[in-house]
């Protein structure tokens, strides 16, 4: 296909800087557009990436890259609140023998090899603006940003997570739904003696869990079963999630709790939900990653997700005939694996909110979305 004109992508997040990058590999013109003046603004804390996300990242040349900050592992340890050892829980690896089960890494250090690579490769990053309207023609999308600027384009990619502004553009209806569920989560020393994610389960909490990300950097997080609005004042938080964890006498989580009050940023955010039906475009625009089908963190497979319609969105651009050809061939490889992510992870934190399950439930729809996940994408 001839794409001339180039890409606009929407958002600098993980799938919107996957996606120049792969973009950029089979020959293809990129913009990108970020409405944070500073990308490092929206970094957040850590992630893990399961084998999948980094054997997406390995059909781009990156694997090597985000394995070299990161902390890789093939099991993860559940305990109960007091530390006690109840399982080395093997990980599948859905990425194939060749990666690890799943890798913790910073957001920081996630984004600043996605940045690097995608402009070494020459892609346009502008900061500070956003798609403001657009124009779609027979051969071409006309596009105005919020800087006053006008461009043709080939297409538009909405990567712009999932408060989306592009999806509200040709999706006004679909919104977010929260799952009763916050999410508390902060970066901490890592307590010497760590080497994977210790998970606690049978306290208050749904789960509290901690997960190196770098040499010396872990995540502290819990889940917490809860449908009010947030008003919490940024100076309480430390107070407030050490008050939460103090039943949890495991020796890890009591060393993150000590080192809350030197840390920067704790993050209280409601678990939502947003999936869009069937076709996640319209004439010459289309949404991936957290636009489109963005679920609970129950699977861990928010990143990796957003990173293969990334690659997958790249590929059918350069092996179809139209943009409408490779909208549709791109939903043909996505739209059940992505949509079996977010249901799968939706109904396990909706048993969780009303603990409708038994733990045999719970474990063997893990099994089935991780063999799905392990099968080619």
């Amino acid at each position: 296909m001839d794409i001339s004109r180039g890409v606009l992508i929407v958002g600098a997040g993980i799938s919107g800087l996957t996606l120049a990058i792969a973009l950029r590999l089979q020959g293809i013109a990129a913009d990108v557009a970020e409405i944070k003046a500073d990308v490092s603004e929206q970094l957040g804390v850590g992630l893990s990436l399961q084998g999948n996300a980094l054997a997406a990242f390995g059909k781009i040349g990156l694997s090597q890259a985000m394995l070299r900050v990161a902390v890789p592992g093939r099991y993860l340890n559940m305990r109960k609140p007091d530390g006690t050892l109840l399982a080395h829980h093997a990980i599948k690896p859905m990425g194939g023998a060749g990666y690890p089960s799943t890798a913790g890494i910073s957001r920081s250090g996630l984004h600043q090899i996605l940045i690097s690579r995608a402009v070494e490769l020459g892609a346009h990053l502008y900061m500070g603006v956003t798609l403001d309207h657009y124009t779609d023609q027979a051969d071409r999308i006309t596009v105005t940003l919020s800087n006053g600027a006008v461009k043709d384009y080939d297409l538009v990619v909405g990567a712009d997570g999932i408060y989306s502004q592009v999806r509200g553009k040709i999706f006004p209806e679909i919104k977010p739904r929260r799952l009763g569920q916050l999410t508390w989560r902060v970066e901490v020393p890592r307590c010497l003696g760590t080497f994977t994610s210790e998970l606690h389960f049978g306290g208050e909490f749904g789960v509290v869990g901690i997960c190196p990300i770098t040499e010396d950097r872990s995540y502290l997080y819990l889940i917490e079963a809860k449908t009010d609005d947030i008003r919490l004042a940024e100076s309480e938080l430390p107070r407030l999630m050490r008050e939460k964890l103090a039943s949890y006498t495991s020796s890890v989580v009591q060393d993150a709790l000590s080192h809350l009050d030197a840390c920067s940023v704790i993050t209280v955010r409601p678990l939502e939900t947003v999936l869009v039906p069937d076709r996640w475009y319209r004439g010459r625009v289309i949404i991936i990653g957290d636009a489109a089908h963005s679920g609970p963190p129950v699977l861990a497979q928010g990143a990796a997700m957003g990173v293969e319609d990334a690659v997958v969105l790249a590929e059918s651009l350069a092996q179809t005939s139209s943009v409408n050809d490779a909208f549709e061939a791109f939903m043909a490889r996505r739209w059940s694996r992505a949509s079996m992510v977010v249901n799968n992870s939706v109904q396990l934190c909706e048993w969780e909110v009303r603990h409708e399950a038994t733990p045999q439930q719970v474990g063997q729809l893990m099994h089935e979305s991780q063999e799905i996940l392990s099968q080619p994408f």
